[in-house]
This record gives C-alpha cells, structure tokens and sequence, in this order.
C-alpha cells in the first residue's frame, strides 16, 4: 500500500514546462547559418567569359542556346574581347548584360593595350621584314627589343617541344614574355604551321594521333578515348571538358591541335 501511494503522488507532481526560449536561440542560429550559405551561393567572382563551364552558365543565368553559340565561337579559335561583343555572339539581353557584365575580367593587353613608340622616328622609320618564328636563329630573335639570350633560349626549348609553333597563341605562353615584346615579336615574325600539319579528328582519332598533342598525357588520352566510347561521340566541347583532369585552361591551345568532326 505504501509503495503504491508514493506512485500515485509522484504522478500527480506538475510536470516542467518547455522552455522555448532555448529554441528560439537554436533557430535564430539556423537561420544566421541559412542567409551565410545562401550568400555564398549567390556570389559572383569575376571571370574570364571565354571560359564559360555548365555549371558558371547556371550560376549567371545563361541558357543553354546561349552558352552553344559561345561555345561555336570559342572553337572558332576567336576570343571574346568586350561585353559588347559577347552579347553579339550570344544574344543575351540588355538586361543580363547589365547585370553580369562587371564581373567579366579581360586579359590586361585587352583593357589596357600598350602604346606603341612612335615618336622615336629612327626606330618607327625603320623598315621591318618579319620571317617564319619556327625558323628564327636565337639571334634573329635576340633582335627584337625586348628579347634577351634567356627568353630567346626558352622561346626555342618550347618550339622544339611543340614540334613547331602553330600559332602566336602558344609564344604568349612562355615565361618572361611581356605584353610589350609580344607585340614586338608579332611585328618581326610570323607562324607558318609544320609542313603536313593538320587538326586531328577527336571523335576518330586513334590513341597515337591523341598522343602526338603536346598538352595530353597517358591517362588523358586513355580517359578521352573511354568519354568518346560512353558517349557515342564527343557532340561539343562541353562535353569533351567533363573528362577527368581535362586542363579546361588550356582548351583554346588544345583546339588549334583537334576538331570535334
């Protein structure tokens, strides 16, 4: 009897009420944490717009009609150079460009171009008969302002490497070379391809031409030849660039070497 009334008045003992005031604590911090993420989501980090992925073009609200036009421009082998000429290739409009165009981030030769020197009439007077760069001597290229025995030696270790320049693109590349002496070298010299150079066919290429890319390895090739046969064919160049360790950085470099059909 005893135990059985201890048990019944513990039963009739008022229960603690919930404190809510914990809760509202918890969730003011739940919702802090939601607006950071959000925030961080929504941020947009300038960019170069030559180099537009899915997932940046979903980020800045470009559509997929818009992002293939800038797609077939790019394997055009031209470059998006101004706002104004990104919504010509891409269509987008007025108010989009308003909006996202103070992210796009040029290349320093594109928005502060180097003045030339003209007013020095002994070297604007002088008379200049440019030669094919993939035959230039170290001291034809020493001649150019700008251009010492170091770069001279670099600029021909990576022609050598290349098997040949094919275009102006793949100097620009070179360690220590200036926007200044490019321009330099562009008025001394120009690229004529190695003789019997042409694009190799992705989507038919065979492992060795694949191989013969100076920007691909082993694993590369293996892993484009595997993207290739999963897909049925490479259909753009997004896709080629969802392949793993793809170097997208080096696409515009890469598409002077292949075509996707």
């Amino acid at each position: 009897m005893i135990l059985l009334g201890v048990r019944f008045y513990l039963t009739t003992l008022p229960t603690a009420s919930l404190e809510l005031a914990d809760v509202s604590e918890y969730e003011k911090k739940v919702d802090s944490l939601k607006r950071i993420a959000a925030r961080k989501k929504d941020t947009i980090y300038p960019f170069n717009p030559n180099y537009i992925n899915d997932f940046r073009a979903y980020q800045i609200g470009l559509d997929e009609a818009q992002l293939l036009r800038l797609s077939r421009f790019r394997e055009s082998g031209k470059f998006i150079n101004s706002p104004a000429q990104f919504q010509q290739v891409t269509e987008v409009s007025d108010q989009w460009l308003d909006s996202i165009a103070p992210y796009f981030k040029f290349p320093d030769w594109v928005n502060n171009p180097r003045p030339s020197y003209s007013k020095n009439l002994s070297f604007a007077d002088k008379k200049i008969t440019a030669s094919n760069l993939n035959t230039a001597s170290q001291e034809q290229l020493k001649a150019v302002f700008g251009i010492g025995p170091a770069l001279s030696t670099r600029i021909i270790e990576q022609r050598q490497k290349l098997n040949g320049f094919v275009d102006m693109q793949q100097v620009r590349e070179i360690y220590g070379l200036s926007d200044s002496t490019m321009i330099q070298l562009r008025k001394h010299f120009f690229i004529t391809p190695p003789a019997g150079f042409k694009k190799i066919v992705l989507n038919k290429a065979t492992r060795d031409e694949l191989s013969s890319i100076p920007y691909f390895n082993d694993y590369l090739v293996d892993k484009l030849i595997e993207q290739r046969t999963l897909r049925d064919g490479f259909k753009s160049w997004d896709n080629v660039m969802l392949t793993s360790r793809f170097p997208q950085e080096k696409l515009p470099l890469i598409q002077l070497y292949l075509t996707l059909d």
